[in-house]
């Protein structure tokens, strides 16, 4: 089944998306393009949905390989003008994915110890700034030079 209508349900909540606010409250942020959702599907994260344009499969802008690890996926197609009303890119691939965030609220650990390599520094302006950088995150009490 082909989605033809901007107003389906589906097609709002991921035009929502859009919206800083609503990725935040939803948990979901928008990628965008073949060889990013390939990544997405190599480093296993959690893939709410796939939006296929059906008019670019027709065309064969999508290649068979990724449609079969797609279609692994909850997966939805919609024509080519849903698909612009969901998109920002100026010229879209046909494919996006909605992911679900990871849940980020990690809490830093502030009484473990922090090594902090620095190579080839040639400005001392720049060692003095990683230093209080360093020293404003309050990770360690004092460091040694």
């Amino acid at each position: 089944m082909v989605i033809t209508s901007k107003d389906n349900e589906t097609i709002k909540n991921i035009r929502k998306l859009k919206d800083k606010k609503y990725r935040d409250t939803s948990g979901k942020y928008i990628i965008e393009g073949i060889k990013i959702i390939e990544e997405a599907i190599t480093e296993k994260a959690d893939i709410d949905t796939i939006v296929v344009c059906d008019d670019c499969i027709k065309a064969g802008e999508i290649n068979q390989k990724i449609l079969y690890e797609i279609a692994k996926y909850n997966c939805i197609y919609v024509d080519k003008k849903v698909f612009i009303t969901i998109t920002d890119v100026q010229n879209p691939q046909g494919i996006l994915a909605v992911i679900k965030k990871e849940n980020t609220n990690k809490e830093i650990k502030y009484n473990e110890d922090v090594i902090v390599i620095l190579d080839g520094i040639q400005d001392p302006g720049n060692l003095g700034t990683i230093l209080r950088t360093i020293d404003s995150t309050r990770a360690f009490p004092s460091y040694n030079i």
